[in-house]
């Protein structure tokens, strides 16, 4: 930390100086815990005349972290209710389903140059089938709470810089020493499989101890992928690439396009549509990975792989606030294996 000097002048008081140094005065206070200040029955703080202080000097980045770090400073803009329901089906048959419900607050803060953005998730509501998984959940449950508090600043629909990161890689290890070994499915994990239980803490502190790590699990919770997009209507072509959730180790190229749905006086509806890029896979892998994984149990022949992604969402024109949304994402082998994910989005009352 760098440090200016300042003489203190009669009848100057904290105030006048953090002002003119544009810093509070607890910060001029804690890089003087010796300085002589005294308060009279009534107005503001004073420090004795002829004093030397030592002022601190932050950076832009310091100043804005700072801010971001001080929850009272942001302004409610939005509450947001959110519904996903993931499906597998194996030969047309329900094999796996999960609904998520969430809640969400969305606050921000104009600093300088910057939009500070602040997501505190609020609620999170499990409904899973088969019901023996539901424990799991619960687990899953206290990781969402954990790292959906957090605030950040953005850049061309993706997260640029997380302000809280170290406040939230501290609250993870709490987490892991303190809270995690009361979980009822984490208890009985580590007694029936305790490699997996090794595995999801090295996972875990991989994320919490890399801001891009973090930044990269976050940007796929779809709340944050379709407000991040929703804040910005000029971006018309993009391309994803994300891994698979069939085929481990095998990424999927996905070029969107953005067009406008419809025009009204008060909001815009937007939609995005992915299709995958078929050209970027080798077509004998996946079929090779489904002999061995798949067709044992499915038993019919390798068909058609295919990767859809649409979303659709409005936004308010004079404020620029997301009103809702609707996504749909399947990735699947045709008739044989399919992976179905619809997420939607209200905008509630604060």
């Amino acid at each position: 930390m760098k440090y200016k000097s300042h003489k203190v002048q009669p009848a100057e008081n904290l105030e006048d100086i953090s002002k003119k140094y544009d810093i509070s005065i607890e910060d001029i206070k804690k890089a003087n815990p010796d300085v002589k200040i005294f308060k009279p029955m009534y107005g503001a703080e004073y420090v004795v005349a002829s004093q030397e202080l030592k002022i601190p000097v932050f950076t832009k980045e310091e100043k804005t972290k700072e801010i971001a770090l001080n929850s009272e400073s942001f302004y409610p803009k939005a509450r947001y209710r959110c519904s996903q329901n993931n499906l597998i089906l194996i030969d047309g048959e329900p094999h796996f389903s999960c609904e998520i419900k969430t809640q969400y607050l969305y606050s921000i803060l104009k600093e300088r140059n910057t939009t500070l953005r602040k997501i505190n998730l609020e609620d999170y509501i499990t409904s899973i089938q088969p019901q023996n998984m539901q424990d799991a959940f619960e687990l899953i449950k206290e990781i969402e709470l954990l790292r959906n508090d957090v605030v950040f600043s953005d850049e061309e629909n993706k997260i640029s810089k997380v302000y809280n990161f170290d406040s939230l890689s501290r609250k993870w290890k709490d987490f892991t020493k303190n809270k995690m070994n009361h979980i009822a499915f984490f208890k009985e994990l580590k007694e029936r499989n305790p490699k997996s239980i090794q595995d999801f803490i090295s996972n875990g502190n991989k994320e919490f101890s890399n801001e891009k790590a973090f930044k990269e699990v976050i940007q796929k919770n779809l709340f944050y992928y379709v407000l991040l997009h929703s804040l910005n209507a000029e971006i018309k072509e993009f391309k994803l690439i994300q891994n698979s959730q069939i085929f481990p180790n095998i990424s999927l190229e996905t070029n969107f396009i953005k067009t406008v749905v419809k025009e009204e006086e008060l909001t815009t509806t937007y939609r995005l549509v992915g299709t995958l890029n078929k050209e970027s896979l080798d077509d004998s892998i996946l079929q090779n990975l489904y002999i061995q994984m798949y067709q044992p149990l499915i038993k019919f022949s390798y068909t058609e792989f295919d990767f859809v992604f649409r979303i659709t969402y409005t936004v308010e024109n004079k404020t620029g606030i997301l009103k809702n949304a609707n996504v749909s994402i399947k990735e699947y082998i045709k008739n044989n294996y399919e992976i179905i994910t619809k997420f939607d989005l209200k905008e509630v009352n604060l």
